[in-house]
């Protein structure tokens, strides 16, 4: 089993300047073209996922995709599963930096209550509507394996929902603050539940393709943060 429990630490990490490499199955690279052509790799990955299966993802094909050769992925990747793992490694990198800019204390300092809900169901409706979408997919497919292909998403969502929670736990004078944290956090399972499923059944009414979806959710849990319940 891959151990995600320091993937935030490591995205943050000042002192790790390839953090890329010190995944299992990421080959350390010396020079910056061979960063370069590591970095091609995972963005074809990224393209490719957006409609196909990880299963049918060829080396092959994804070489050919980004003008590389298939020497060139194996020297980068020991095999699909650490390309898989930078990958998922590149979505959490790029879905932190948007967290960081719309979902920190300093950007929801002035917003108002509705409007930090409003922020969180945008930046979340945003990140999985992304070129990210496919990895995000796999990754929640891969969710009862061994290795937990969800568990760095899950991670990163967590530091999301406390934030939120600190933020907005004392802003409803009818609720006390234990309730208003109850209800936020049930918000915060509303927004990913659906997305989550939007990611594997594509199907449905509401859809982030045309931006129903946010729309039904921000109405969601505005009206649940207002209503008297408890729940």
């Amino acid at each position: 089993m891959y151990d995600w429990t320091k993937l935030g630490v490591l995205i943050l990490s000042s002192e790790v300047q390839d953090v890329q490499a010190t995944l299992v199955g990421v080959h350390k690279t010396a020079q910056d073209r061979s960063r370069k052509s590591r970095d091609e790799f995972i963005e074809s990955g990224f393209i490719l996922l957006k409609d196909m299966r990880f299963s049918d993802l060829t080396v092959s094909g994804l070489a050919k995709h980004c003008g590389r050769s298939v020497g060139a992925f194996y020297k980068r990747f020991e095999d699909k599963e650490g390309f898989f793992r930078a990958l998922q490694f590149a979505a959490v990198e790029r879905d932190q930096k948007i967290i960081r800019a719309r979902l920190a204390d300093a950007p929801l300092a002035n917003l108002s209550a509705a409007e930090v809900l409003n922020a969180l169901v945008d930046t979340l409706s945003d990140i999985f509507s992304s070129e990210v979408r496919g990895v995000l997919r796999e990754s929640l497919l891969r969710v009862r394996e061994p290795e937990d292909g969800w568990a760095p998403m899950r991670d990163s969502g967590r530091v999301i929902q406390q934030t939120v929670v600190d933020r907005l736990k004392s802003e409803y004078s009818h609720l006390s603050e234990a309730d208003a944290e109850r209800k936020l956090r049930f918000c915060y399972q509303i927004v990913v539940g659906v997305l989550q499923n939007d990611l594997v059944n594509d199907f449905h009414t509401f859809s982030t393709r045309d931006k129903s979806i946010r729309a039904a959710l921000k109405a969601t849990v505005t009206d649940h943060m207002m209503s008297s319940s408890r729940y």
